[in-house]
């Protein structure tokens, strides 16, 4: 269901600032949010910026449930038309050098076909950027999001909602004009409303602690150190038994931004990473992990983004919980005039798994993976500057992987979105 809520809610990329993309927990957002508005109320508002919005979208998708090739052709049963209306405001608030923003966003959902999936969504974000004396600053958050899953490896035709709730706290100290120590913690937790797939409700800890370089000409080089420990509170049942998901995972990585010209940046982040399931011995993988990001704007109007990466991540599968993933994607932001803007998505992706079960460990390695393939294009015009229509469409395609119990499909879709900022 990602790709729904993607189409509707990106038409406000031109509407409104991003909110930080870090985690952060729903506890700290009401602190944050409740300052926040307290501030905005007991001082002038032209220290502050509220700015409420709505949209409304419509959208058809070919293949909404993600069902295998065999399935979807049959009277197109996957196909469904939705419609949704959002609404909301985003907060920003200097308080001297300290900086608060926060977002409540509300999206209602409903579905022609698939009524049972209607749903009300929830986006809650708020952040403290902190600053002490000269050389301290950080940041504390929060987030809480409910939101459709997604069908793709679990085709019900039930209301399966995803609630996340995350916390962040980090902070940096620039001991000298070319180096900085900086540490973070970060939780994140996730639930999810059917109890067939109570199984996937986890929680995962990260603790991180790193020191940079930072050189005159604005690049940076690093190396970091990371703790990320996985929870899942419900066992997974296989056979007449349960399997424990919980993980270790430790990193170890460099980490590098590159101002290589006044065009193009380089960003690397990568290093050695173990990844180790609790009272599982045979399941300890390792390797080399990295992101590779390059930004190349080679006129004020292009845009140029290009990313590849090898990583380990979890999965939310009905028989495996982790893989090993690679890929690369390339992004192009077109602005053909101050009030129209083009852009093109590519993504190729490929899953090598980890089994939950010893059951299929011995089959042979290239029949535990599965691959896809993206492609998206949106056209965006502002006829004022507080208006916003945006038309778009998508293409997803998977190979799968029988022994990994993930299903080969394909799916293609549009949207019709417009938004109004006041």
């Amino acid at each position: 269901m990602q790709s729904v809520i993607t189409n509707l809610e990106s038409v406000f990329i031109f509407a409104r600032r991003r909110s930080p993309d870090a985690p952060a927990s729903i506890s700290l957002l009401r602190v944050g949010l409740v300052a926040l508005i307290g501030s905005l109320i007991s001082t002038p508002a032209l220290c502050a910026t509220l700015q409420p919005f709505v949209g409304v979208g419509f959208g058809h998708d070919d293949n909404l449930l993600r069902l295998p090739d065999d399935q979807s052709r049959l009277v197109n049963r996957g196909a469904d038309t939705y419609r949704g209306v959002i609404g909301g405001l985003t907060l920003d608030r200097p308080i001297g050098r300290q900086l608060f923003s926060g977002i409540a966003e509300f999206t209602s959902m409903k579905f022609d076909r698939y009524s049972q999936l209607d749903y009300i969504g929830k986006n809650l974000k708020g952040e403290w950027h902190w600053f002490l004396a000269a050389h301290f600053e950080g940041h504390i958050g929060g987030s809480y999001a409910q939101e459709l899953a997604s069908f793709a490896d679990f085709h019900v035709d039930q209301r399966n909602l995803r609630v996340t709730r995350n916390q962040y706290a980090d902070g940096s100290w620039r001991f000298h004009p070319s180096w900085q120590l900086r540490s973070s913690y970060i939780k994140c937790e996730y639930a999810y409303d059917l109890p067939s797939q109570r199984y996937n409700d986890r929680t995962e800890k990260s603790l991180m602690t790193g020191i940079d370089y930072l050189a005159s000409s604005g690049s940076t080089i690093g190396f970091q150190f990371r703790r990320l420990e996985g929870r899942y509170p419900y066992g997974q049942s296989l056979g007449t038994g349960f399997v424990g998901n919980d993980f270790n995972q430790e990193e170890a990585k460099v980490n590098i931004m590159w101002l290589a010209t006044g065009h193009t940046q380089v960003l690397f982040f990568g290093g050695w990473v173990q990844r180790k399931q609790i009272g599982r011995a045979d399941r300890i993988d390792s390797g080399t992990n990295a992101r590779l990001i390059v930004n190349w704007t080679p006129s004020g109007r292009v845009k140029l983004v290009g990313q590849g990466w090898r990583e380990f991540s979890a999965i939310e599968g009905a028989l495996v919980d982790s893989a090993l993933t690679t890929g690369s994607s390339a992004e192009a932001t077109w602005d053909f005039s101050e009030k129209i803007q083009g852009v093109t998505n590519l993504k190729h992706e490929t899953r090598n798994f980890t089994p939950s079960s010893g059951l299929v460990v011995s089959l042979p390695s290239g029949l535990l993976r599965d691959s896809s393939n993206a492609a998206s294009v949106g056209l965006a015009y502002k006829p004022l500057r507080s208006l916003t229509l945006k038309i778009s469409a998508f293409r997803e395609q998977r190979s799968g992987s029988a022994a990994a119990g993930t299903t080969s499909y394909k799916a293609t879709g549009a949207s019709l979105n417009v938004s109004q900022q006041f």
